[in-house]
This record gives C-alpha cells, sequence and structure tokens, in this order.
C-alpha cells in the first residue's frame, strides 16, 4: 500500500506541472474563447451576461482538476501504459471525423475505428486495451464534470415547437481544461528515475509485449479540452445533466471492464472497440429521440406566463422564483404577457406579491420589498406570444455540408 502511496504521490506532484506546460496554456486560451462566444449569446439573448468570462473559466479549470485526479488515481492503480505512437493515428482521424459531424471529434469514434482496424487487420500497430482504456477513463471524467458542472450558467432560447407553438428550452454548453498523468513506456532505464517497488500483477495495462523489466515507465502529463453540449427541452437544465452523466458514467464502466477483460482474452478486443464508437453513437441518438419525441416543459400557457430563466441577485430571483413557474397575478393584476408585468412595474412599487404555480401544479405567493429605490424589474425572461424564435433546433452540425452550402449560395 506504500508503494502506492509513492506512486499517486509522484503523480500529482507531476500534475502540477501541467500549468507550466505551454500546451496546456493553449488548452486554456481556448475554452476562453469558447466562454466569450456564449457570452456573446447571452448578452443578445438577456442584454448581459450570467458570469465573467473569467469566473467561468476559473470554475472550468477548478473542477476539470478535481475530476482529472480521480481519473488519475484510478489510471496509476491499473497501470495504464501506452507507448507514443499508440495516438499517432488516432488525432488526425478525429479531425477528420469532425469534418463530418462535430461530435464525432470525440477520442471514442476515431479510438473505436482505429482499434478495429489495428484487431482485424494489424494495421495500424497500437495497444488496443490500454488506448481503449484511457478513452473509458476520459469519458468517466466527463460524466463527472458533466454531473457536477454541466447545468451552470444554461442559455435559455426559444424554439419552434410544431405542436406547442413557441417554447422555451436550454442550450447545455461547458468546457473544462484537463491535464491527465499518463504512464508512458520508455526503452531502457531512465537517469534519475526513482524506483518504486509494486505488486506483480501491476501494470494491468502493457504498452508492449517486450520485458517491462527492461524499460522504464515516465510519468508525462496529457492536456486537453473536455466539452460538454446539449439541449434542455422536455426537462430543466439539472435533470438533463443527471441524465447524461448517469448514462456516460455506466457506458464508460461498461468500456473499462470490457478494456480490462481484454487484457485476459483477445476476443475482447475487438468487442471492445466496437462497443465505444457504436455505444456512444447510441446514448447521442437516443437523448435526441427522447427531446425530439418529449413534451416540452417549458410551454406558453392560457393562463399566465411561463418563466424561462432569471437572473442572478434580481428580484425575481431573490424572492424565490424557478424555472417553469407561471406567473399567474403581480398585485392582484392578471397576468397574460410582459406588457401586464411593465404595466404594473411602471408605478416603481416598493412591494410585490406574486401568485405562481410551480411545475407540479402547486400555487404559491412570494413577495418582495425594496423601499429605497422601489421595484423597477423583474430580471426574469419569461414565454409569451412576444418570444422570438433563436434558435433552430434543426440546424446542421456538419463542416464539410455548410462548406457545400457556402459554396452553392455563391454559385
Amino acid at each position: 500500500m506504500l508503494a502506492f502511496f509513492k506512486l499517486f504521490y509522484t503523480a500529482f506532484i507531476s500534475l502540477f506541472s501541467a500549468f507550466l506546460n505551454p500546451l496546456f496554456g493553449v488548452v486554456i486560451f481556448l475554452v476562453y474563447m469558447q466562454y466569450k462566444k456564449i457570452n456573446k449569446m447571452e448578452i443578445k439573448i438577456l442584454g448581459e451576461a450570467k458570469r465573467s468570462i473569467k469566473k467561468k473559466l476559473i470554475r472550468s479549470l477548478i473542477t476539470g482538476l478535481l475530476c482529472s485526479s480521480i481519473g488519475i488515481v484510478i489510471i496509476m492503480f491499473l497501470g495504464i501504459t501506452i507507448m507514443p505512437k499508440d495516438f499517432i493515428f488516432i488525432l488526425p482521424l478525429a479531425v477528420i471525423l469532425m469534418l463530418i459531424n462535430i461530435r464525432y471529434l470525440c477520442f471514442s469514434y476515431a479510438g473505436g475505428v482505429v482499434a478495429i482496424s489495428s484487431y482485424l487487420f494489424g494495421v495500424p500497430t497500437i495497444n488496443i486495451s490500454s488506448v481503449l482504456v484511457l478513452i473509458g477513463i476520459l469519458h468517466l471524467i466527463e460524466s463527472m464534470l458533466i454531473w457536477l458542472d454541466g447545468s451552470t450558467d444554461p442559455l435559455p432560447l426559444f424554439i419552434e415547437n410544431k405542436e406547442y407553438g413557441i417554447v422555451g428550452g436550454f442550450s447545455l454548453q461547458r468546457f473544462w481544461p484537463i491535464p491527465i498523468v499518463i504512464l508512458l513506456l520508455t526503452l531502457g532505464q531512465m537517469e534519475g528515475a526513482k524506483e518504486i517497488v509494486l505488486p506483480d500483477w501491476w501494470p494491468i495495462f502493457r504498452g508492449t509485449n517486450s520485458n517491462i523489466e527492461n524499460m522504464s515507465l515516465q510519468m508525462v502529463i496529457l492536456v486537453a479540452a473536455l466539452g460538454y453540449g446539449d439541449m434542455a427541452i422536455t426537462n430543466t437544465p439539472e435533470e438533463t445533466c443527471k441524465k447524461s452523466a448517469k448514462r456516460l458514467f455506466v457506458y464508460s464502466i461498461i468500456l473499462i471492464i470490457l478494456s480490462v477483460i481484454s487484457t485476459k482474452i483477445d476476443i475482447f478486443k475487438f468487442i471492445a472497440a466496437v462497443f465505444a464508437p457504436l455505444a456512444h453513437e447510441g446514448l447521442i441518438l437516443y437523448g435526441q429521440r427522447e427531446e425530439k419525441l418529449g413534451k416540452p416543459l417549458f410551454t406558453k400557457k392560457s393562463m399566465g406566463v411561463t418563466v424561462l430563466d432569471i437572473k442572478e441577485n434580481k428580484p425575481g430571483h431573490i424572492m424565490g422564483l424557478n424555472r417553469g413557474d407561471v406567473i399567474l397575478k403581480i398585485n392582484n393584476y392578471y397576468i397574460y404577457s410582459q406588457k401586464e408585468i411593465q404595466l404594473v412595474l411602471t408605478q416603481i412599487p416598493s412591494y410585490i406579491w406574486i401568485e405562481i404555480m410551480d411545475l407540479k401544479g402547486a400555487k404559491k405567493t412570494l413577495e418582495y420589498t425594496n423601499y429605497q429605490i422601489g421595484i423597477k424589474s423583474l430580471g426574469i425572461l419569461i414565454i409569451s406570444d412576444e418570444s422570438q424564435v433563436v434558435f433552430d433546433i434543426s440546424r446542421e452540425y456538419s463542416l464539410i455540408k455548410k462548406w457545400i452550402k457556402k459554396r452553392k449560395n455563391k454559385k
């Protein structure tokens, strides 16, 4: 046990060296640019950003480090070793697949295809078990990140629905810089290397068939950015993230188990390789089908107006309004649209009471007072006849198809 403690300690010390890695700085910058785009969209829809780019980036960095630390513990315990050439073909293929559909950038697709080719044809030569288990661990980390942070700052959108007209929904977009410590096999003994005596069964995943006693295991920092994108239409953002995280967690555990078995039973290399892309695609298609066929949660009502989103630290947030609440009355005035709300607030009252009905159908009365400056706005976004569609749920995600359409339009 002491040997494993030394191993984990060395790994976590190595983790902090990621901040000295220029590539990690590039990853953080790319995440920053993504949040910059999101903030522009928030300003367009809400009039202001929900949170500064700096705060979003810091939150992503902290949660990323926390969850990647759990992944490192698993990597060190299993002794997942790789060779530098294992990902030479996976990275370019992932970029090519991204051009077909942006979601194919995920390593489960490129890694699965390369692993299948390696198993059936022997080209390219990679350690299938090590590659697939690493992909499984990255998805395990992603599932934890989605559970903890996926529903942070959801972007409210108005969507056209054939049956319900204009409905509300949320675009969920989060990005996390991830540093991972991996074990790299190198020929010969390295100068200044520390010798740690570990059990005979370790490592389970060997990056080569050669005698590992004649090689060195070097801890190397692998940096990446994990992203999560989803739509919450039939559920709240929190419920959508919990569902996605649970399914991805189960997927990653199964892939890790198949990869472990494949170190002993050869046919499981092929089974795990096929499972990686097909099961991942199945999760996405199943989730999309749920959103397409399910009943929208945030819809216009015959009585009152539906609250889609609430700005933090504004009257609506302070008094306890929640997403999906239906405002029936304000100060005994019946509310049917934004106009009635504005009519009440033009008087700048110092005290208001709101009668609402929550998602479960329970009626409540909420109160708020401000005797200093009065109440000019509730700080809420509602679904009403004045709502304008700003998102097309059927939009194209293929970069190649987008390029072809642009070329045709120019002609």
